[in-house]
C-alpha cells in the first residue's frame, strides 16, 4: 500500500511538474509572437511614414553629380578597348556640367581641362603625329572646326591652360510632357556626344525631378535588334535664379 501511494504522489508530482513547464512555455511562445508582432507592426508603419523628398522649382541652376557614370556610358561606343575607355574616362571625369533654366529656356554649360585628353591623344595617335605639340595642334584645330559647325554651341579653348569653355543654348523645357528638347547634342570637347552619335537632333531628353535631384536621360531602340540604350545625366540643385 505505501508503496502504491508512494508510486501515485510521484506521478502526481510529474504531472504538475508537467502542466507547469508548458504554461511557462506556452506564456513564453505569447511573449514572442507579441513581440515580433510588435516589431513587425513598428517596421510596417515606418515604412509607410517614409516621407518622399518635396520637388524643388525647376528654376535655377544645377550642376551634375556622377558624371563619371555618364562618361562611362558614353565612351562604350566610342572606343573598344577597356584601356582606353578607363583612360579617357579618367581625363574627364572632372568635369560638371551645368544645366540653367529660366522659364522654358535651357542652357548646358561646362569646363573641361583638357591636358590629360590631350596626353591620351598624342599617346594613341604617336604613328600619325610624332610630336605631342604636332597631335595637340592637330586636336585643338578639329574641335575648333566642330564648333565652328554648329548653330547653338560655343566653345573656346584657353591656349596656355587648355582649359575648354562650352555652351549649348536654345534648350527648351515642357513641363506638361517632362522633357527637355536640345537643338543639337549636348557633348565633350564638341566631337564626343553624350549619345549614340551627333546626328539625331533635335535630342529630346526625359526628366525624373526628385527633391532637389534632377535626372534627365536619352533613349534609343533598335528595332533589328530590340536593343534598348539608355544616356542618364544627373544633376542637383545648386542654386535659385530668382535669388541670383
Amino acid at each position: 500500500m505505501n508503496n502504491m501511494k508512494k508510486s501515485s504522489l510521484w506521478m502526481f508530482s510529474l504531472l504538475v511538474l508537467l502542466f507547469v513547464s508548458g504554461c511557462g512555455q506556452q506564456q513564453q511562445q505569447q511573449q514572442t509572437t507579441a513581440e515580433t508582432t510588435t516589431v513587425a507592426e513598428t517596421t510596417t508603419v515606418a515604412e509607410t511614414t517614409t516621407v518622399t523628398p518635396t520637388p524643388v522649382s525647376l528654376e535655377g541652376d544645377w550642376k551634375a553629380v556622377d558624371f563619371r557614370d555618364t562618361v562611362e556610358r558614353t565612351f562604350l561606343i566610342y572606343f573598344d578597348d577597356g584601356n582606353s575607355r578607363l583612360k579617357v574616362t579618367e581625363a574627364f571625369q572632372e568635369i560638371v556640367p551645368t544645366l540653367t533654366i529660366k522659364g522654358t529656356d535651357v542652357t548646358y554649360s561646362y569646363s573641361a581641362d583638357m591636358n590629360k585628353y590631350i596626353d591620351f591623344y598624342a599617346e594613341r595617335y604617336k604613328e600619325d603625329y610624332p610630336t605631342k605639340e604636332e597631335a595637340t595642334a592637330v586636336l585643338l584645330g578639329t574641335i575648333e572646326e566642330k564648333f565652328k559647325s554648329f548653330k547653338h554651341q560655343t566653345g573656346t579653348v584657353d591656349n596656355n591652360t587648355k582649359v575648354l569653355t562650352a555652351t549649348l543654348k536654345d534648350g527648351v523645357l515642357n513641363e506638361n510632357a517632362k522633357t527637355i528638347v536640345f537643338p543639337e547634342i549636348p557633348n565633350i570637347l564638341g566631337v564626343l556626344p553624350l549619345y549614340i552619335n551627333s546626328r539625331e537632333v533635335p535630342i529630346t531628353y526625359h526628366y525624373e525631378l526628385n527633391g532637389d535631384v534632377l535626372t534627365i536621360y536619352a533613349e534609343k531602340t533598335y528595332e533589328e535588334t530590340g536593343a534598348h540604350l539608355v544616356y542618364p545625366i544627373k544633376f542637383k540643385k545648386v542654386s535659385d535664379t530668382k535669388t541670383n
